[in-house]
């Protein structure tokens, strides 16, 4: 089995389809031969020579009958199976993430759903993608739907405690004595983070703080609507962390927050950041929009979405519940998600995809 892996994303950049594109790899290239076209830049002014390297690499490697499958990691690289299934009858599998299906431009859409009508298997991430799927008229025969798996970086005790410690000095924040809440991620508006400051903090106790981690177009935003409304002493936004850094604020906080809110275009496809920090132990509240309803359907909280005074109610009751009862909930959480999402089943069932077993 010869397998080419068509990775528009992947690291060192950081994303949910980045980390799912590396550990496929990782994982399926010892078992089976496997190359590797990647474009590890941010930017997506890089797809201006990334689209047409992937189309000239597949092309000669299908004409001369050098690749038995054609991995199209998400919808944008599955726009050029179309140009490519004339040249060759290899299997063509895409894994698709949901925004592809519901993306703004219509051209580009066309040409995603077109990718995807192409391809002999298209892998879903979620049931919310497989319903998207399906009604941009991808045949069910063609679809599975395949989780991600959930195995992020854990730390020992020891060096949990003296990145806590560092963390303190660093930002006056005293992990495991404050009420903290979490949220990391890409920072888009579909996160819904700079709506919950103005509308979801004021409701909270004021002793609870937010920490907001990661980077993304929304990031300057945020900042300055914790300048407006006054927010600077309960919400800390840290920006970019370091690995080890976000495992031990996943190990730390006391709940992780999923706010988000119904974007036009802009699905949430599954959610990997809440179901890494429900693997540490730290439950979940969310509101109930798309993907999220059903990765976060234990081990956490869902709330109707847009209901703020409910998402601040669910808070206030977690933290009204004894030790005992927080505990029973985080061990909750950390049992869902190592059972239901292992790369190692990941990587099987894609396997079965590439060889045509399923």
């Amino acid at each position: 089995m010869r397998i080419l892996f068509l990775a528009r994303r992947y690291p060192p950049c950081v994303g949910g389809i980045e980390t799912c594109c590396y550990q496929l790899y990782t994982r399926l290239s010892p078992r089976v031969s496997m190359r590797l076209v990647a474009l590890r830049r941010q930017s997506l002014l890089h797809l201006a020579w990334f689209l047409p390297w992937c189309l000239w690499v597949s092309f000669w490697a299908l004409a001369l009958r050098r690749v038995d499958t054609v991995y199209f990691s998400d919808g944008v690289v599955s726009a050029l199976a179309p140009v490519l299934r004339p040249f060759s009858r290899a299997r063509f599998v895409v894994t698709v993430y949901g925004l592809e299906l519901t993306y703004r431009n219509a051209v580009a859409r066309w040409l995603m759903r077109r990718g995807a009508h192409t391809c002999d298997r298209v892998a879903v991430i979620s049931q919310h993608t497989r319903n998207l799927a399906l009604q941009a008229g991808v045949p069910a025969a063609k679809l599975a739907l395949i989780y991600v798996g959930v195995e992020p970086l854990m730390l020992a005790e020891e060096r949990c405690q003296e990145l806590r410690e560092r963390f303190a000095q660093e930002h006056g924040v005293q992990l495991g004595r404050e009420r903290l809440l979490l949220n990391y991620g890409r920072l888009v508006p579909r996160k819904g983070m700079a709506a919950f400051l103005e509308k979801g903090l004021p409701l909270l106790e004021p002793d609870l703080k937010l920490l907001i981690g990661g980077r993304g177009p929304e990031l300057e935003r945020l900042r300055q609507v914790r300048q407006a409304q006054g927010l600077e002493e309960r919400v800390l936004i840290l920006g970019p962390l370091a690995d080890e850094t976000v495992a031990m604020l996943r190990q730390s906080a006391d709940l992780f927050l999923m706010p988000n809110v119904p974007t036009p275009g802009d699905v949430e496809g599954f959610g990997m950041t809440h179901l890494e920090s429900m693997y540490a132990g730290l439950p979940v509240v969310a509101f109930a929009v798309d993907a999220l309803v059903e990765s976060a359907r234990c081990g956490g909280y869902l709330i109707p979405a847009g209901q703020y005074q409910a998402f601040a109610d669910q808070i206030h009751a977690y933290y009204a519940l004894s030790a005992e009862q927080q505990q029973a909930k985080a061990e909750e959480a950390r049992a869902y998600v190592r059972a239901e999402y292992s790369w190692e089943q990941t990587a099987r069932q894609y396997l079965d995809l590439f060889t045509g077993r399923s």
